[in-house]
């Protein structure tokens, strides 16, 4: 639960740093943030990062014994705010279950 939390947070500092620093670039060589060699490789940076986060997501589901697909949940409009908390908060399951066994189980 907080590996998942600290996960996403690492991810979304990571993906914003890189959007700045291209803006930053943008801005020194160019004179507009907003320049198509500066757009492409911060879109790329962002969509990576958010392929990132939706397999994050996944394997948290799958540490709750729950589908992938319960990931289309957080599509829908307040709904997607309880997901958000219910995926932080909830305890994962001990032991094996229908995704393999404990991810934690190995730690030291």
């Amino acid at each position: 639960m907080l590996r998942y939390f600290k996960s996403q947070v690492i991810l979304a500092l990571a993906s914003a740093l890189i959007s700045l620093a291209f803006a930053l670039v943008g801005q020194v060589l160019f004179g507009n943030p907003e320049s198509f060699l500066v757009v492409v490789p911060a879109g790329i940076c962002s969509l990576v990062a958010g392929i990132g986060g939706i397999m994050l997501s996944i394997r948290r589901l799958h540490d709750l014994n729950k589908s992938g697909w319960f990931l289309l949940l957080s599509l829908v409009p307040l709904v997607n705010i309880i997901f958000a908390f219910y995926m932080w908060l909830a305890p994962g399951t001990n032991g094996w279950n229908d995704y393999g066994e404990d991810p934690l189980a190995n730690e030291y």
